[in-house]
């Protein structure tokens, strides 16, 4: 389930769009943040299974799932 997330051109736009104020709260620096955007421009995939990425995964469910209420 998280693998087709993770290579949804919606997830990696969205992750795209973060700044580092969004989700400094949640753990991730602002160096983490910018490797992972450099890892999605460059065409890369991301591990689905390392911490950083499961955190952005959570926080997207949970913006999605209040988007739709």
């Amino acid at each position: 389930m998280d693998h087709e997330i993770v290579k949804s051109e919606e997830f990696r736009q969205w992750v795209l769009s973060l700044m580092p104020l969004d989700v400094k709260d949640k753990g991730i620096s602002e160096r983490t943040l910018y490797k992972i955007k450099l890892k999605i421009k460059q065409g890369k995939m991301l591990n689905p299974k390392t911490k950083i990425v499961k955190i952005l995964l959570q926080l997207y469910k949970e913006t999605k799932l209040n988007e739709l209420n």
